[in-house]
């Protein structure tokens, strides 16, 4: 394994111990083809991100830490069956990379709207939100 593998294992573990939700889409056959990962509001979780949003948002919200989707499962729609899992009666908030083109293409697809900018280690992240739907706040 490479050196760098070890640390981030460990890290990733303690961010799904603190998580409100890990998501894992499968086809049954142990061929894992992507995950998301939440984190609830008042954690003690040291991201700049996640901090902004702590510092920004007034009413509760659900944190999107990390979506990943397996290459070989790309544009099959498994993220947005991540995301329909965690669109719920909570805003969402998550930042893009303001040159990730595709993702914020996706993002605006799904109703999320840019509510700020933060840089972190030489890149703009761009903050998003999506709020929850009307009639889905209702239910």
């Amino acid at each position: 394994a490479a050196p760098r593998s070890r640390p981030f294992v460990v890290k990733l573990s303690l961010l799904v111990k603190m998580a409100d939700q890990a998501l894992v889409v499968d086809h049954g056959d142990g061929d894992i083809a992507g995950f998301v990962i939440t984190v609830p509001p008042g954690a003690e979780y040291d991201s700049s991100r996640y901090r902004w949003f702590e510092d920004t948002l007034e009413d509760d919200y659900v944190y999107l830490d990390r979506i990943v989707v397996s290459e070989d499962h790309r544009r099959e729609g498994v993220a947005s069956k991540l995301y329909e899992e965690i669109e719920a009666d909570l805003p969402i908030a998550l930042e893009v990379y303001e040159t990730n083109d595709v993702s914020l293409a996706f993002h605006e697809s799904r109703g999320f709207e840019e509510v700020g900018s933060l840089d972190h280690n030489g890149k703009t992240n761009l903050m998003l939100v999506r709020e929850p739907e009307a009639d889905e706040a209702a239910a």
